[in-house]
């Protein structure tokens, strides 16, 4: 079997490539007689980690990441024609795309429909595209729907109007060869580049937007608890590239006495993600609606005990864990921080609770039922 792989994730290596990179790398060890070419920009250079396998292509095309708009047309035309050219017997696109006609049968991922449960998520006239044009066609057009929790699964037939039978479930998991726990000093000398300092931070991983991440809570219930005087010494550390609003957050930040305690990073090369989880006291995830929510996923990978919402996925991933608040509550927010913070043996306790529970979700696992629905849909 040939599997043509789309390769768009966005200009720059978030959750949804992450996803992609792992599940392919497990696909192309357990399936050694099937062949996977990804079809990628020319200047998306994190598939190479992917090359060392023998079954894996990686096809070049003259669209650079940095263009939406052309990503969106050259899966009408390019990216239909490379199927036909590369004799693929199945298709799949991993990301939101218009998807008008198709030259093989077609497999695609829904992470989430967002627009749906957060109406300023986005822009107005992205809103209107992927509601009313994106969404439908995709779902229409697509011969079956891969999705990554059940929170996803429901949506997509309550909005969509998708039959059940078209929807497989396909949780996403953690790599644990790169998230995992790391001894104190591996971390310190990646924190030392930063100023900061082992345990000694709150954490934030996530795009900076408003209001979809909920990064304002998060900040809120930080400088609140920093006036109250808790919190000594500790400083909030926020991950990610601008969005949506992203002025709405630093404005928030820069109207505060505390403002130095909260560092923005910017976007972090590869390697050093992982040691910032492992370095961090707690990590906060507060987003107002997500289809996994993988950085919580991550930081528990790592034993960082983490707090995140009671909506939407996030009960699915952490279930028993007493973790989880009302996303827009600064209040709960903080006591939960001091919760976690003010007992020693609670804290240590919560962390091995977390990285025990991050154990259970396997690429491996997810993979075989990657490859059930790519072989189905070449039956």
């Amino acid at each position: 079997m040939r599997v043509g792989i789309s390769g768009y994730v966005g200009n720059r290596l978030t959750g949804i490539g992450r996803v992609l990179i792992c599940t392919v790398q497990e696909l192309a060890k357990q399936n050694p007689d099937s062949t996977y070419i990804i079809f990628r920009n020319f200047d998306f250079s994190d598939y190479e980690t992917l090359r060392p396998l023998p079954n894996v292509e990686i096809v070049d095309v003259s669209y650079t990441k940095e263009s939406g708009l052309k990503n969106i047309i050259w899966h009408q035309w390019t990216f239909q024609k490379l199927l036909k050219q590369y004799k693929c017997d199945v298709a799949y696109i991993p990301n939101f795309t218009l998807l008008l006609w198709k030259v093989v049968p077609t497999i695609v991922t829904i992470h989430d429909l967002i627009e749906y449960n957060v109406p300023d998520k986005f822009s107005k006239g992205r809103m209107f595209y992927r509601k009313m044009i994106c969404d439908p066609l995709m779902a229409k057009r697509s011969d079956h729907i891969l999705t990554v929790s059940q929170s996803s699964y429901n949506d997509i037939v309550k909005y969509l109007g998708v039959n059940p039978s078209k929807i497989t479930l396909t949780l996403n998991a953690t790599d644990k060869t790169f998230f995992h726990k790391y001894p104190q000093n591996e971390v310190e000398s990646v924190l030392s580049d930063y100023g900061l300092h082992y345990k000694e931070y709150l954490l934030f991983v996530g795009t900076i937007d408003y209001p979809g991440k909920n990064i304002k809570t998060v900040v809120d219930a930080f400088l609140s608890l920093k006036a109250k005087g808790q919190l000594e010494g500790k400083k909030l550390v926020v991950i990610g590239k601008n969005g949506y609003n992203s002025e709405v957050i630093y404005d928030v930040v820069n109207r505060s006495q505390y403002k130095s305690d909260v560092v923005f990073t910017g976007y972090l090369k590869d390697g050093d993600l992982p040691k910032f989880y492992s370095g961090a006291s707690i990590m906060l995830y507060l987003s107002l609606f997500e289809g996994f929510g993988l950085p919580v996923l991550e930081a528990m990978s790592c034993g960082t005990p983490v707090i995140c919402p009671n909506t939407s996925c996030f009960p699915e991933i952490v279930e028993d864990l007493d973790v989880a608040v009302p996303p827009t509550d600064v209040s709960a927010v903080e006591q939960k921080i001091v919760q976690i913070l003010s007992d020693e043996e609670y804290y240590n306790e919560l962390s091995t609770k977390c990285y025990e529970k991050s154990l259970k979700y396997s690429w491996s696992d997810t993979a075989k039922i990657y490859q059930q629905a790519f072989e189905k849909m070449c039956k």
